[in-house]
């Protein structure tokens, strides 16, 4: 069975992964103190999926070891959520997920360790509501002054992208275009703003193929008004020499996604794009075939329409 399709976490790890940006990331938001005795290398990527399972399809991770002056170590966990509204239990699953890197450097000891590495957390939100949990564990433990100091706390770094303006998002380029895009992905866009953002987006990512693509298929998934028409359109004003290839395999995954989760209508208005680009426009009778289509048939005029010289010869039937 293929793995469930999480646009969100798609693009945050493809983000990510792209030169620079976890850097950036890190170094943009880690406490200044921190970002100061960090040495001059890219952070290494040691990990993730640290996550209860209940909770994947609305959170992403990634840790990474980073290195100080003098030859310590910490350890950077990030953790995005995906939700539209702060989820009050971030708190707790923070704890666990921090357990569970601690459980798995002391398995990789032998079961003893005489210390422990320090963690750093971070916290990545892209929903539309403001984030109202506390910032520390001990806040949201309220105890009598007496004990307070004797009571389990620790405080994340919270980088909420909602009230950071776009071009402030991050310096980097890569960074940037994949956080402008999870933004707008959990609010409410009208075409309008959603042809701006994935504009700006591709603007930034015109030097990266690899996101380029994602983010093709990122906004063809996630916002609701954007077609593979539209998407051509910005692909052709952004970077014309790769409107071809880019928006054949943008549409080519998005399709295999579709038939991943069962998205035929979508499948079906990719499908109508392409065949429009190639042979003009589509009679009444023909895009009702379209729309109703079984998964197979749309397979087998996908396979069709790359090499079929007309539309009798796509379609094979009666052409009113």
């Amino acid at each position: 069975m293929s793995a469930p399709f999480r646009p969100h976490d798609r693009l945050f790890r493809g983000t990510l992964d792209q030169p620079g940006a976890a850097r950036a990331l890190l170094r943009e938001h880690l406490p200044p103190g921190l970002v100061a005795d960090l040495i001059d290398e890219p952070p290494e990527l040691v990990g993730g999926d640290f996550i209860d399972e209940a909770l994947r399809e609305s959170q992403s991770d990634r840790l990474y070891r980073v290195r100080l002056s003098g030859g310590r170590e910490v350890f950077v966990y990030v953790l995005i959520e995906h939700k539209s509204t702060p989820d009050p239990g971030v708190l707790l699953q923070l704890l666990r997920y921090l357990v569970r890197i601690w459980t798995r450097v002391a398995t990789g000891q032998g079961g003893v360790v005489a210390t422990l590495p320090a963690i750093v957390p971070i916290v990545v939100y892209h929903g539309a509501a403001p984030w109202t949990v506390p910032l520390s564990f001990a806040t949201a433990t309220p105890a009598p002054a007496a004990i307070r100091d004797d009571l389990l706390d620790f405080r994340y770094t919270l980088v909420d992208l909602g009230p950071i303006p776009d071009r402030a998002l991050s310096a980097d380029p890569a960074l940037r275009a994949g956080l402008l895009a999870l933004k707008y992905g959990t609010r409410p866009c009208d075409l309008e703003t959603a042809e701006d953002v994935l504009t700006r987006a591709l603007g930034d990512a015109r030097e990266l193929p690899q996101l380029f693509s994602m983010l093709l298929v990122y906004a063809l998934t996630v916002f609701r008004d954007v077609t593979p028409d539209l998407v051509r359109t910005v692909v052709h004003r952004v970077r014309p020499d790769w409107e071809e290839e880019m928006v054949s395999l943008a549409a080519e995954q998005w399709m295999e996604e579709g038939r991943a989760e069962g998205r035929a209508e979508g499948r079906a208005e990719v499908l109508a794009a392409q065949i429009r680009h190639r042979f003009g426009e589509i009679s009444p009778t023909r895009a009702a075939a379209l729309r109703t289509a079984t998964p197979a048939e749309l397979d087998a005029l996908a396979k069709r329409v790359i090499d079929a010289r007309s539309l009798d010869e796509l379609f094979g039937d009666d052409p009113s």
